[in-house]
């Protein structure tokens, strides 16, 4: 991936990247916490021993989690400062958690790994930054055994006919609207009742950690990434592709990949235009319960992302 204005914009807002991400207090949702906690689960039946290449690594927080649960990792990202703080990150664990993550500073596609080695390749928020979306398939294809995983999150299309936003407006001006609709229609699919009874549970425990008070102290309440008024915004602001489910299964398909899974993630109950305009934490406390539909089809239509996971043909 030969996209200087990219990296530019990752080694600009490494730190700032990586606090957004991670950090799950008040106005902010963790976006990267939750693809982590997504990855976890989808390699839940396999216990340590996998070989994994995390291609565009950031800051290293997924490698080190994958690390630390027995699985071999090699982390990949031409960001410069991305990779100075997954080596800092790499320095402060465990000598035996250093011995299965290391990190390569070069562009995705021009790494120095070998062929069909890995188990698994990984690529979270990253597809959205290449000018094809067949080049960074191909390169998991080359890396991958036959049968190998490809884990690929990437910015939801669909959500933008549900954010009533600049978005919005831009697929209306764009004739995209009518297409996305009708992607959307299609996940429409009946709600189990176990994941019913999840999201209600999940529902009443929200209601039992709000504030019991009318009044709030905004300045009290916001999250280290709300406090950062002088760093608060990127540097400059670089906007990547936006997929839909369909899209990004067509060209896995085109590739040699076959689609397994699509998790939601980052969901919406209400209109996200609300989220400031309440106390901080309680509309991602609210939305966040919908994480109990996150493996089901109709989670496309209100989650900002999604993440796919497909099978590289044997």
């Amino acid at each position: 991936m030969k996209n200087t204005q990219a990296t530019d914009f990752f080694d600009n807002n490494a730190e700032l990247w990586v606090l957004n991400g991670y950090n799950d207090d008040g106005y902010n949702y963790p976006v990267a916490l939750h693809r982590l906690r997504v990855i976890k689960k989808v390699l839940s039946s396999f216990h340590g021993g996998l070989k994994i290449a995390d291609l565009g690594c950031g800051g290293g927080n997924v490698s080190l989690a994958l690390a630390e649960l027995g699985h071999d990792v090699t982390g990949i990202d031409g960001a410069d400062n991305m990779i100075e703080l997954s080596n800092n990150l790499r320095s402060s664990a465990s000598q035996d958690i250093q011995s299965r993550v290391r990190f390569e500073n070069s562009p995705i596609t021009e790494n120095q790994q070998k062929s069909g080695v890995f188990d698994v390749c990984i690529a979270m928020g990253v597809i959205g930054y290449f000018e094809k979306d067949e080049e960074l398939f191909n390169e998991a294809k080359r890396l991958l055994k036959p049968g190998g995983l490809f884990l690929v999150s990437c910015r939801n299309q669909l959500f933008n006919m549900q954010s009533i936003s600049f978005r919005t407006v831009n697929e209306i001006n764009k004739n995209n609207a009518s297409n996305l609709i009708s992607e959307i229609e299609e996940l429409y699919q009946r709600i189990p009742t176990e994941n019913v009874d999840n999201m209600v549970n999940q529902l009443k425990g929200v209601a039992k950690t709000l504030p019991d008070k009318t009044s709030y102290n905004v300045e009290e309440m916001l999250s280290p990434v709300e406090k950062r008024k002088d760093n608060s915004s990127y540097r400059p602001y670089y906007e990547p592709r936006q997929h839909t489910p369909n899209m990004l299964n067509c060209v896995a398909k085109s590739c040699g990949f076959d689609n397994l899974s699509c998790y939601g993630i980052h969901p919406h109950l209400i209109d996200p235009n609300l989220n400031k305009l309440l106390p901080p934490k309680i509309f991602n406390q609210i939305s966040s319960c919908f994480e109990a539909f996150e493996d089901l089809p109709v989670s496309l239509v209100w989650s900002s992302v999604f993440l796919s996971s497909f099978m590289l043909n044997k």
